[in-house]
């Protein structure tokens, strides 16, 4: 039996991109912000390294006005409830979360929906039942007996989780496809605050879609896979109020600390050493990087705690640009870039992925290029 790989990974984003420079000019020029906020929002916005976002909503690049569903940067709106945010989710997560997934089946024009034996979805940004699995099932004309599992509300390295319960059911079921399918509207929990902290989310998030299809079967022989080889997780329980993703009356509410990336980089290097311990290697078996980009002060924490270069990193350094930071499905963006440009030539590489959410919780695997 072949080890479970991932056979193709497709991603979407909603159409409305935000300039990241724009918005930030928006926000700064509202009426009621005050000199301090003005002083912070460059300081967030000037160091993020990004560009563009992605949202559901085309608000975002537009000045404050009054039919605005979330946007209100004046502050002269109430707030938007969470049960409207949740509508708004429902109305939108299962396009984009579809246009990712038909991205992925066309990369493997020989597989027939049909033989999708499992289906797991995973989001954090919002839920309703009956939930998106259910509508993926609808929409994509999958059958309905799929055995469908939901990953919700586990934040930024749900896509791991993902991909690890899949390599188990493939691991147990070899003739099992399991499809993963995850979408992230982060854009949906924009709020009004001086908080340094929301002042952050605001800055960072982006929505987008990822979807891959994980089995032990080679369903392309004229492509290489992604094998999943090891998984290992921890979390630093002294740190789990640095990071704090909790449903407000007016919001998902996201508590995250400038000492999310000293915890980071305080762990990573055990995190990596014990990964490696458990699939018998050394980091100089490790040819390439795949660490979820959220935000550039992540980034320069693995490169300086596990000793990798800025170019080690480039890969993560061009989604978080181009895309910002979309949650759980961010680090599969970076290695569907993987997946486009390695070849016959790279099989038996060796890539190193690893993301980190709430906890302070932080999951690593290793893939082998097959």
């Amino acid at each position: 039996m072949n080890n479970p790989g991932i056979q193709a990974i497709g991603t979407a984003v909603p159409k409305h991109k935000i300039s990241q420079a724009h918005h930030a000019s928006i926000i700064e020029a509202a009426n009621g912000i005050s000199r301090e906020e003005r002083l912070v929002l460059k300081t967030v916005y000037g160091r993020s390294g990004i560009q563009y976002r992605y949202s559901v909503l085309g608000e975002f690049e537009q000045n404050d006005k009054a039919e605005h569903l979330l946007f209100h940067p004046s502050g002269d709106f109430p707030e938007t409830p969470v049960s409207e945010r949740m509508n708004i989710y429902e109305e939108h997560a299962a396009d984009v979360c579809g246009e990712a997934v038909n991205d992925c089946l066309a990369q493997l024009p020989s597989l027939e929906k049909k033989e999708i034996t499992h289906l797991i979805t995973f989001s954090c940004t919002g839920m309703y039942a009956p939930g998106l699995d259910i509508q993926l099932v609808e929409r994509l004309g999958l059958e309905r007996n799929v055995e469908r599992t939901c990953i919700n509300f586990m934040g930024c390295y749900a896509a791991i989780n993902a991909m690890k319960s899949a390599y188990y059911i493939a691991k147990a079921e070899p003739d099992a496809v399991v499809l993963i399918a995850g979408v992230e509207l982060c854009s949906l929990h924009y709020r009004k605050s001086n908080d340094p902290f929301q002042v952050v989310a605001n800055a960072i998030f982006g929505d987008g879609a990822a979807a891959a299809i994980i089995s032990a079967k080679q369903l392309n022989k004229d492509t290489v896979t992604l094998g999943l080889s090891t998984f290992y997780s921890e979390f630093e329980q002294s740190a789990s109020n640095d990071m704090v993703w909790r449903i407000g009356d007016f919001g998902f509410d996201l508590r995250l600390t400038p000492e999310v990336p000293n915890v980071v980089k305080g762990n990573i290097r055990g995190l990596v050493d014990s990964l490696l311990e458990k699939a018998k290697l050394s980091q100089a078996d490790i040819d390439e990087y795949a660490i979820h980009p959220g935000g550039i002060k992540i980034l320069e924490a693995c490169q300086e705690s596990l000793g990798i270069s800025k170019e080690d990193n480039a890969i993560s350094y061009s989604i978080l640009r181009e895309y910002g930071n979309m949650s759980s499905v961010t680090v599969m963006f970076v290695l569907r870039e993987y997946l486009k440009t390695l070849t016959e030539a790279d099989k038996g590489k060796k890539i190193l992925s690893c993301a980190f959410g709430p906890g302070i919780t932080m999951e690593a695997m290793i893939l082998e290029v097959a």
